[in-house]
């Protein structure tokens, strides 16, 4: 295989490496994920159209960029600074801000596109009418809070 196909394909891998070690390590991004999962589930029943989901999808990966761009200013931070320092503090809690800067946007974003209680209360309604359903939801509940809370045990434990 020819370097530059093998350079090109591994720049893939080690960006899905990225993407898995924030997964992994990251219980904010499992946060992230389990949300979109959900709204992207849960999106049909408000009929959006292209332009809605555009917006919805381009806020989903804002937020999960913000999320993966965050671990790795830590993980800089935390490679330069072995010892407390004012600037690393500031530096961690200003990448912290701007994924929540990006997750409050997408909370207004979900208020603007799902506002729709008569939609909301017919989903209620649906899961309630439609057993199978209804209990699928109920059984991911606890399998989404597994994933956040507990899965996969992270590689390295923060203090």
């Amino acid at each position: 295989m020819p370097e530059r196909i093998r350079s090109f394909r591994d720049s893939f891998r080690y960006a899905f490496k990225g993407i898995a070690f924030c997964i992994k390590n990251e219980r904010n991004m499992r946060v992230h994920i389990t949300a979109a999962v959900y709204v992207l589930s849960f999106s049909p029943f408000f009929h959006l159209s292209a332009t809605q989901y555009a917006i919805l999808f381009l806020t989903i990966g804002l937020v999960i960029f913000a999320e993966a761009l965050n671990t790795a200013i830590e993980a800089v931070i935390n490679l330069e600074a072995q010892w407390y320092d004012n600037l690393a503090r500031i530096g961690k809690n200003t990448a912290a801000g701007a994924v929540l800067v990006c997750a409050f946007a997408s909370v207004l974003v979900g208020v603007a596109l799902f506002w729709r209680p008569a939609t909301l209360l017919f989903i209620v309604e649906y899961l309630c009418s439609h057993l199978v359903f209804g209990l699928l939801f109920l059984a991911s509940l606890p399998v989404a809070s597994i994933f956040i809370f507990f899965f996969p045990f992270g590689i390295f434990r923060k203090h």
